[in-house]
């Protein structure tokens, strides 16, 4: 049964468990529903579940460090709750509950806040087309260049209130170098925040005359980031055979970075290996493939949770 009042309540619902840090029973308690409608409300609505009952012990064990990244050595509370997988406002609190007398906001551009899943959709897009941009002053700006305009207006729908002006998506058109003819392009591009600076620090590296992309050694892929990364970057195919064939372009990432993200696709049960694409001069030309009975699975697994239409075609039936 899907209970439609309970729609009207999602962001109550987001709230309550990405910066309460309440658990899905105590939600549904509150709602009278099960954990497991408020866990698919959650999912469709890209945020990545977590153990019940683990996020309050494991925060509090981790008092010590939270204290001492904070007082000692100066990060903010954004810095530290994407560290730890949390909001902003829950490592506030641990603070609080310590006695630590908190710093006033930096005079630099106000920092609007981002939970875990919003900085996981920001990273995903970044596995992907998105990317930052570092301006003169060092500060950096989020963008996301789409030619499916729902894709690049849920993004944004999804990322805190006031990031992104209410006048995008706007759209751009460009010479196919290919064809006679144009196309068009959807663009989200955000006003400055701390946390695409200090992401930038850590997903861009000097290379020749540039800055390239990169994926930092400790990434840990989560479910939001990947969904985010497959809409942007991923294809999947059906063989003669039926069976679908799932890949992702990582083409312009160095080698590294594509075996990050092997070892994180493998560390969430999807089986992979690498494709070598010819004539790839910016990036190692891998392309990452998952093997048969892992791509099955995937599209059965986020199949359910792709809430962009215009990807539907990313999803096909697959007969069992």
């Amino acid at each position: 049964m899907r209970y439609e009042w309970l729609d009207e309540q999602v962001d109550e619902i987001i709230r309550l468990y990405v910066d309460e840090d309440q658990s899905m029973q105590s939600i549904a308690d509150e709602f009278d529903v099960s954990s497991g409608t408020i866990r698919k409300r959650l999912l469709e609505n890209d945020v990545s579940t977590r153990p019940e009952g683990s996020r309050y012990v494991w925060l509090d064990d981790h008092t010590e460090d939270i204290v001492e990244r904070y007082t000692e050595k100066g990060e903010s509370l954004q810095t530290i709750a994407t560290n730890y997988g949390t909001s902003a406002d829950a490592i506030k609190r641990r603070l609080l509950e310590s006695n630590v007398e908190l710093r006033d906001p930096p005079s630099e551009p106000d920092d609007l806040g981002f939970t875990p899943a919003q900085v996981s959709i920001v990273v995903g897009e970044l596995l992907g087309d998105g990317c930052l941009y570092q301006m003169e002053s060092g500060s950096c700006v989020f963008q996301v260049t789409n030619n499916k305009r729902e894709h690049v207006a849920h993004v944004k729908r999804r990322l805190p209130d006031g990031l992104i002006s209410s006048g995008q998506p706007y759209s751009v058109t460009r010479s196919n170098a290919f064809t006679d003819g144009d196309y068009t392009q959807w663009v989200i591009r955000s006003r400055v925040q701390p946390l695409f600076r200090e992401l930038y620090d850590t997903w861009y590296e000097s290379y020749e005359d540039r800055h390239r992309k990169v994926v930092p050694e400790n990434y840990k892929l989560d479910e939001t980031a990947l969904l985010h990364w497959y809409w942007g970057d991923g294809n999947c195919i059906l063989r003669d055979s039926g069976a679908p064939r799932v890949s992702f372009a990582t083409h312009g990432f160095p080698e590294d970075s594509v075996k990050t993200l092997q070892s994180e696709l493998e560390s969430l049960g999807y089986a992979n290996y690498t494709v070598k694409q010819k004539g790839v001069t910016n990036g190692s030309g891998l392309g990452i493939r998952l093997r048969d009975g892992s791509s099955r699975h995937f599209i059965g697994q986020f199949g359910p949770r792709n809430v962009v239409s215009e990807y539907d075609y990313k999803f096909p039936t697959v007969e069992r």
